[in-house]
């Protein structure tokens, strides 16, 4: 190839160089980019999360609350209940005692008839 002809041939590698370059720069952005765009969405996922976690807290400690409040209920309910009355319900067999359990359970777990 003669010195003309390079001469010539020059500019398109220079071109075509360029735009390599040019290619790897943009790819590099878009790397960047996409980079930032996951930390963004594993940060959004993190708070959500969190959310989730503090509202399920709330609903067991508000369960809680209902359980304690039931199981109150049904201690205050017995010891008001005289000891004979007790004595002679438990006497009459566990039938009584059994649906009142039921019930109790029910009341705490939400079950309602």
């Amino acid at each position: 190839m003669s010195e003309r002809e390079q001469a010539a041939a020059s500019p398109s590698v220079d071109e075509a160089m360029n735009r390599v370059l040019r290619a790897e720069q943009e790819a590099r952005a878009a790397v960047e980019g996409c980079r930032a765009e996951a930390a963004a969405i594993v940060t959004a996922g993190e708070e959500r999360a969190k959310r989730i976690v503090q509202a399920a807290d709330r609903r067991i400690r508000a369960a809680h609350r209902l359980a304690d409040q039931a199981v109150e209920r049904a201690v205050k309910d017995l010891l008001g209940v005289q000891p004979e009355v007790a004595a002679s319900a438990l006497e009459g067999g566990g039938d009584r005692l059994d649906r009142a359990v039921a019930a109790l359970a029910d009341e705490i777990i939400g079950a309602r008839p």
